[in-house]
């Protein structure tokens, strides 16, 4: 009886750590994925990682201290899937930049992947990151780095390390400044085609300025893009493919 209950006590925890990893990763956490999907894989992946987990579930006298352990281990899914889900925000934030550039921002369009308004320049650099991460079977990412977890980080074990604190700050700004990096040569451009339109205006003041900027940008954008989506996705797929690299560093600093 007893080995059935902390058997039951080691599933639950590594049924919450991998739940915490489902919710907050790119791609299979977002709300376009279907709730009973998520459930169904964290349930599969909990059934497969439960008999080679090594060691046993921490010790729960009450059900406070099976809570303190439960958000503990939902701790870590997050951290691992968070982490992987800011590689995203550069691509977001890049496509914002753009697309206000662009004068997009008006008509924002609702992002199922982000479940927010975002313009349609950041929907198809999230797309294009979501179809390259798959192209790199990045999702068999988030599976190791879930299994090496449990190598790393025993159930019950996590600790909020200064250094772990650190590391995702670091990080978050690394990506801050990518983001900037991948837009900046078209906000440039862009920046200059607004000037022209300025002094086009001045030069000649009966023209309906206003209304042709719009137009004008907007090719101006499209045209931008068309040329720089091989920089893009080749700094994209850099970002990316240094995602495996965070996971592992994150799960040595637990």
């Amino acid at each position: 009886m007893n080995e059935l209950l902390a058997l039951t006590n080691k599933f639950m925890f590594v049924l919450i750590r991998a739940a915490g990893v489902v919710m907050a990763a790119p791609i299979i956490g977002t709300t376009m994925a279907p709730v009973r999907i998520k459930a169904a894989l964290v349930l599969l992946l909990a059934l497969v990682l439960t008999p080679v987990v090594p060691g046993t579930s921490p010790e729960t006298a009450g059900v406070l201290a099976f809570g303190i352990y439960a958000v503990r281990e939902l701790l870590i899914g997050l951290a691992l899937g968070i982490v992987a889900a800011m590689t995203f925000g550069a691509f977001q934030l890049a496509g914002e930049l753009i697309g206000t550039q662009m004068g997009l921002s008006m008509g924002e369009l609702a992002d199922p992947l982000l479940n927010q308004s975002s313009s349609a320049i950041s929907q198809f650099l999230n797309i294009m990151a979501m179809l390259t991460l798959l192209a790199l079977n990045g999702h068999h990412w988030f599976l190791q780095a879930l299994g090496a977890s449990f190598q790393s980080v025993p159930l019950g074990g996590a600790e909020l390390s200064p250094s772990l604190v650190s590391g995702i700050v670091a990080k978050f700004i690394d990506l801050f400044v990518a983001g900037l990096k991948m837009a900046a040569p078209a906000i440039g451009v862009l920046v200059l085609v607004t000037i022209a339109i300025g002094m086009l205006a001045r030069a000649a003041p009966l023209l309906n300025i206003m209304m042709m900027s719009f137009s004008l940008r907007i090719a101006a954008g499209l045209v931008l893009l068309g040329f720089l989506l091989p920089y893009m996705y080749k700094l994209g797929r850099y970002l990316l493919e240094g995602m495996q690299s965070d996971l592992g560093l994150l799960i040595k600093a637990m």
